[in-house]
């Protein structure tokens, strides 16, 4: 059985240097953390995001000690999404590393997200929407696991030591990108019509193709991973990925060990390379209860 464990995070965020108020909002528990972006401009997307995590953060979901005792609360799906959710279930009952009750958890998830989209749409009225992306810790069959969540273009990353997984080629920790954009370059990138490279200046790459509140598609992607002693997730609005390379981002990472004071390196570097967009990020590391103050 794993040793139980707890979010230690820091978390910086910014209205860049070009916009005149920050739209982005964030979430910190001992459990779960998230950013959101909003879209839709003036006051209409602070709105949205500040839903969004005031949703997330208020939910019974990330305080309950078993989250079976979550009720669900979402609508019936469309066919396709049907499929996408039997796809992701089948993935997680052949994963040996991952508890079969982590469905549950996951439907769970995609619940409280549901709640957000429509508390967004109460208020906005489809007039502005959100990104999100988030994290939580939890539990399940005495192993602790990493449930990612995403919808829009909002990213997680994982920190990868050398011996663990990919590095890169002098052998020093890379950022493994836990999240895919839900985004018309993404898409044009998946069927090989676009590189990652030519994805970076695309004249859309802005554009998105889902987002919580604008009454068209919300459904998030949701992931399950193990979740070790030591781990560091960093969250993060595209105001730091569109200023940042991720091998710079992953060097903050690797030499800055105090959550917070590596988000704020990694957003003043943004700021200093531009700044074009609001900046948020969230530097997210799993320790045992007590081991460290609070970064944030």
């Amino acid at each position: 059985m794993s040793a139980p464990l707890v979010i230690r995070a820091g978390a910086s965020t910014d209205r860049g240097l070009r916009r005149e108020s920050n739209e982005d909002a964030l979430v910190v528990t001992a459990a779960m953390c998230a950013v959101a972006d909003g879209m839709g401009g003036h006051e209409a997307g602070e709105v949205a995001s500040a839903l969004c995590v005031r949703t997330l953060g208020a939910s019974p979901l990330f305080q309950l000690e078993d989250f079976r005792g979550f009720g669900l609360q979402e609508p019936e799906p469309v066919l396709d999404i049907v499929r996408y959710r039997a796809t992701v279930e089948r993935e997680l009952r052949l994963d040996p590393e991952i508890p079969n009750d982590a469905i549950e958890a996951v439907r769970r998830v995609r619940s409280v997200l549901w709640q957000a989209d429509q508390h967004i749409q109460d208020a906005v009225e489809g007039r502005a929407g959100t990104t999100v992306t988030g994290v939580w810790l939890l539990q399940v069959d005495g192993r602790m696991l990493w449930v990612v969540f995403n919808t829009g273009d909002s990213r997680t990353y994982r920190l990868v030591e050398p011996g663990t997984g990919p590095v890169g080629e002098d052998g020093t920790p890379v950022l493994e990108q836990l999240t895919v954009d839900h985004s018309e370059v993404q898409y044009l990138v998946s069927i090989g019509q676009l590189t990652a490279a030519q994805a970076l200046v695309h004249p859309r790459r802005n554009v998105i193709t889902r987002a919580l509140g604008t009454g068209q598609v919300w459904e998030p992607d949701v992931r399950v991973l193990p979740a070790r002693h030591g781990d560091r997730l960093m969250l993060c609005s595209d105001g730091l990925t569109n200023e940042l390379s991720p091998a710079h981002m992953a060097r903050v990472l690797t030499s800055v060990s105090h959550p917070k004071e590596a988000a704020d390196v990694l957003l003043q570097a943004a700021l200093r390379t531009g700044g074009r967009d609001n900046v948020t990020v969230i530097v997210a590391d799993a320790v045992q209860p007590g081991e460290f103050a609070a970064g944030f």
